[in-house]
């Protein structure tokens, strides 16, 4: 992000901290430590204290895909498989999309 904001000609401009590993990105920008953050939609949208602005541009986002899988050995995946489904169906896309994510 450093050596995006440099290409743009406005890293004099923004403050910036490194975020150690676990701390949402949200909660530095909360405190005054950072001016912006950037993270995963769904990260920011729960945090009090900050405005969300909006996805990157397409051309320098960068995406999360998530998947599923029942390990082979499990046992039963009777509930597995009923949460899996439940999470795919389209009644769900409008609790995925609430929470800052898209469904796939």
């Amino acid at each position: 992000m450093a050596a995006l904001l440099q290409k743009w000609g406005i890293a004099d401009k923004v403050k910036l901290a490194a975020v150690p590993t676990g701390v949402p990105v949200g909660e530095v920008v909360a405190r005054g430590d950072a001016d912006i953050g950037f993270q995963q939609i769904s990260e920011l949208l729960p945090v009090k204290g900050i405005d969300y602005l909006g996805p990157l541009p397409p051309d320098i986002q960068e995406v999360t895909v998530f998947a599923a899988a029942v390990h082979k050995a499990a046992g039963p995946t009777d509930a597995a498989r009923a949460l899996l489904k439940f999470m795919t169906a389209p009644e769900a896309v409008s609790v995925i999309r609430k929470a800052g994510m898209e469904p796939g």
